[in-house]
């Protein structure tokens, strides 16, 4: 199932999600904003 937009519940698997389904660098930078504590 493709997702093509942004899940607010779960944000850094829409991000992760979205990254490689488009390759956009800034959803991997904001994965990794999303994930690191």
């Amino acid at each position: 199932m493709r997702k093509d937009h942004f899940d607010f519940e779960r944000p850094a698997d829409s991000a992760w999600e979205l990254f490689e389904q488009t390759g956009d660098i800034s959803y991997y930078l904001l994965y990794k904003r999303l994930t690191e504590k």
